[in-house]
């Protein structure tokens, strides 16, 4: 790999979260008018969920895991925040006002968002892979690359299609009706854990031995 490539991943991987997470924190709280339930949607849906689909890639099925840095078992310490930065960035370049989108605009935010997220995971799982930083559990690195391929495109879309989608659902939501924001922020990360993990495991046939 080019110095280049080596220097995104590192960006990707430790210096955005790091830089990027409360500047983001901070961006849609102004979009936010100061509520932070909405604030919570955009940024602590996803934080949980790539903490919990680390956990479960990495400790149940054994998927993956990631082999340097400060980790908590197979994943980075901070993998829930690499997760939250990067869909949180992506859907404020898609759009600053989640609550005055039109159905077209909606659209199109959901398919950006989507694309965005399935490009930049596949790629950067891609280099971490081709460096060593990712490792899939039993296989070498050309058959890592192709059992990555055989799945990222289309369930990292659906990460973020879903993700942008709720995300927007549930903003809608909660500026109209406050009190409904604990149960909307269950829903939404609900949905987020079920619709990628429908097109996950459709697509890869380890990942379903987290039903065996």
């Amino acid at each position: 790999m080019s110095r280049l490539a080596r220097a995104s991943l590192a960006t990707s991987t430790y210096i955005f979260p790091l830089v990027g997470s409360p500047l983001l924190v901070w961006a849609w709280w102004r979009i936010a008018g100061g509520d932070w339930r909405l604030v919570a949607l955009v940024l602590a849906v996803p934080l949980v969920f790539g903490y919990v689909v680390a956990w479960v890639a990495t400790g149940v099925v054994k998927r993956w895991r990631v082999t340097s840095g400060w980790r908590i078992g197979g994943a980075h310490i901070h993998h829930g925040f690499v997760y939250a930065s990067k869909m949180a960035f992506v859907l404020l370049l898609a759009t600053r006002s989640p609550i005055s989108l039109r159905r077209w605009d909606f659209v199109a935010v959901v398919l950006l968002v989507g694309a965005a997220t399935a490009f930049g995971g596949w790629l950067h799982d891609l280099y971490a892979i081709r460096e060593g930083k990712i490792e899939f559990v039993g296989l070498d690195a050309r058959a890592a690359e192709q059992a990555l391929a055989s799945f990222a495109p289309a369930s990292y879309f659906t990460v973020g299609a879903t993700y942008a989608a709720v995300t927007i659902w549930s903003w809608r939501i909660v500026a109209k009706h406050p009190a409904s924001s604990p149960w909307i922020f269950l829903g939404a990360l609900a949905a987020l854990f079920v619709v990628p993990s429908i097109v996950l495991f459709s697509l890869d046939p380890t990942s379903r031995r987290v039903f065996r």
